[in-house]
């Protein structure tokens, strides 16, 4: 009995993992269907970590907002992005653009961009999950058997 136990105990240990995970969209508006209300089902789920997913507003006079979303550390490898992302992240922030510019460094906001963060909700959140593996099943299951037999 002692030898199942331990048996079910190690399976247990190794098959099952646990995790957190914000998982958003990647899009551009450019694609039709990513701007200011999403078709969800067209962009797949992008695993972000503990990181935040990001809305970017691109505001141009007389044309219509463009938009980008991605995990904020995709966009953090971006020099563009890095260079202009607030350092204020927080979920539910939405803030203009840093202007990185050394004549005139009382004008620090880039209207033209704004930032929004969030991480509360898939699409735009943070889950911890416990995931159980197809091979855990299996191996629970093999466990059983061989033990019932022993």
């Amino acid at each position: 009995m002692a030898a199942y136990v331990v048996g079910t105990l190690l399976v247990v240990i190794l098959v099952v993992h646990h995790g957190e995970a914000i998982m958003c969209h990647r899009c551009l508006s450019a694609f039709g269907g990513c701007g200011d209300d999403v078709v969800w089902r067209m962009y797949p789920w992008k695993d972000c970590g503990d990181s935040y997913c990001v809305k970017v507003i691109e505001k141009i006079p007389g044309e219509e907002p463009r938009y980008l979303r991605e995990c904020e550390d995709t966009l953090l490898k971006s020099t563009i992005h890095r260079l202009r992302m607030p350092v204020l992240r927080r979920h539910g922030y939405c803030v203009p653009a840093r202007k990185n510019d050394p004549y005139n460094p009382n004008d620090s906001i880039d209207s033209r961009y704004t930032y929004c963060f969030c991480n509360d909700w898939n699409g735009c959140n943070s889950v911890s999950t416990v995931r159980i593996s197809v091979s855990f099943i299996l191996a629970s299951l093999a466990a059983v058997l061989l033990f019932k037999w022993l």
